[in-house]
């Protein structure tokens, strides 16, 4: 890998970090739904473009490069938030709130498999 792959991906998750800040301030002043919102939607949000990204690039090959170090592992690895998810899943059945964390971690699964695939085949 090159200085210019390293700095690329660099880049992007800046960008992905300050994205992430922003859009999880954003969600979670004006929702009041009962689990983590701005985690769910940004993860939900990042299934669905790390789709598109991926059509895109099998459809644009020149475009490849950008997408997978810039986009993909850069922006979208700094913008979503697995291990953040994770973490307030714990914390769900830690506080014994079962039901709350089944929702959670299902509809996030079930949701961001649906949301990647209508990315992908949005091209």
């Amino acid at each position: 890998m090159t200085i210019w792959a390293f700095l690329s991906i660099g880049a992007g998750g800046a960008l992905g970090a300050l994205a992430r800040y922003g859009v999880g301030v954003a969600v979670s002043r004006r929702s009041s739904l009962a689990y983590p919102p701005s985690t769910f939607f940004i993860n939900i949000a990042g299934a669905f473009l790390l789709g598109l990204s991926a059509a895109h690039a099998a459809h644009s090959p020149g475009s490849a490069w950008v997408e997978k170090y810039v986009f993909q592992i850069g922006f979208l690895g700094a913008f979503t938030t697995f291990s953040t998810f994770t973490l307030e899943a714990f914390r769900m059945i830690e506080d014994g709130e079962w039901f709350r964390c089944g929702l959670y971690v299902g509809g996030s699964a079930v949701i961001g498999l649906l949301a990647c695939a209508l990315g992908y085949y949005a091209l």
